[in-house]
């Protein structure tokens, strides 16, 4: 016994460090890893929320600008009707709507004007990081997305010159009735975004009303 209490004192003094305190170091730095890796995590969604949030909030400025600008929405926003940014038409036209010119950034046409945007005004400039982001590293500038690189971004729209009205709950896709209470959300405008998925859901100025 007397000889192994040697030993052992002159592990410690060797600085010498046991099996047992090894995998001990290890475990630990493992989990404050794993903890650092979901913390971040979660700063990463919060923040990409926040910047969904806030293009959310410009779109609505801007159409609500041009609302003001020619007295109506366009043709484009049937009263309550859901429109999917993630049709590739439809994105496009969103575009010329709000920028007054083509995803390429010509010009509109007199017969575009027309339809879009009578006098090519401008209420929204879209940055690049609002054009979706293909597999090879470039952007798709037909197509907007969320924070997410989600396309599955909608839009609805009521009487412009009401402010008393209410978009239908069941206008609304199953996900986001679920969260609804009573028989619709009282506002203009509502532009939310949905993952495939239907895990994560992203809804604009209307949140506080459901």
């Amino acid at each position: 016994m007397i000889g192994v209490g040697k030993v052992g004192e002159k592990r410690k003094k060797d600085g010498g460090f046991s099996l047992l305190e090894i995998v001990t170091v290890i475990t630990i730095i493992g989990i404050i890893s794993g903890l650092l890796v979901y913390s971040w995590g979660l700063h990463k969604k919060a923040i990409r929320t926040s910047k969904t949030l806030l293009q959310f909030s410009r779109y609505e400025k801007a159409i609500k600008a041009y609302c003001k600008e020619y007295g109506d929405w366009p043709s484009f926003f049937a009263d309550e009707e859901l429109i999917c940014l993630s049709d590739g038409k439809a994105s496009e036209d969103f575009i010329k709507i709000l920028s007054g010119k083509n995803p390429d950034g010509k010009e509109l046409s007199d017969e575009e004007k027309e339809s879009f945007n009578p006098q090519g005004r401008s209420f929204h400039t879209f940055s690049a990081d609002e054009f979706y982001l293909k597999d090879d590293g470039t952007r798709d500038y037909t197509k907007l997305s969320d924070a997410f690189n989600n396309k599955d971004i909608y839009i609805i729209v009521e009487n412009p010159f009401d402010d008393d009205v209410i978009i239908s709950k069941e206008k609304f896709p199953k996900v986001i009735q679920e969260r609804i209470n009573g028989d619709g959300i009282k506002t203009q405008i509502a532009i939310f975004s949905i993952t495939e998925d239907g895990t994560n859901t992203i809804v604009s100025n209307f949140t506080d009303k459901m």
